[in-house]
């Protein structure tokens, strides 16, 4: 399949390249063990859509959408935007966003997007507000656990 200027979920070939990419964006070692292991759960999972943008089928950008059940029904987390640096400012991830809320709008009852970004990604943050995203409706708190 050729997949230039695409969005569409990652595939099993893809995987050394999304490491590359979480390596520059998160500085996130993500060794081939756990990354594989990671895709066979996306794979097997219904709620997981990994996506990617290709540029002459190589992985370029890459975004996670989560669709989970909570107690008062379905909403839709959004983890993990990222493009490789040499990409940036070409309207990768706001393609990557799009495909993710199409995704999103085909539940009928999901109307929301919790969208999770690290606190010192400003740049990110910026498209985010662009997109419509609202960073004074709710509030996340985040507790490590080793």
């Amino acid at each position: 399949m050729n997949r230039n200027n695409v969005v569409s979920e990652i595939q099993k070939e893809d995987i050394e390249q999304l490491q590359i990419i979480m390596k520059q964006a998160f500085d996130n070692n993500l060794s081939s063990t756990k990354a594989n292991m990671l895709y066979k759960i996306y794979k097997n999972n219904k709620d997981i859509y990994v996506l990617g943008y290709y540029i002459e089928n190589v992985l370029v950008g890459t975004v996670t959408l989560n669709i989970l059940t909570t107690p008062t029904g379905k909403e839709a987390t959004i983890w993990n935007l990222a493009v490789l640096e040499k990409y940036r400012r070409l309207g990768i991830a706001s393609k990557l966003m799009i495909k993710a809320e199409d995704i999103v709008k085909k539940y009928e009852d999901i109307n929301r997007i919790w969208l999770f970004s690290g606190y010192q990604r400003e740049k990110a943050h910026k498209l985010y507000k662009k997109l419509g995203y609202n960073e004074n409706i709710d509030k996340a708190f985040v507790k490590l656990i080793n």
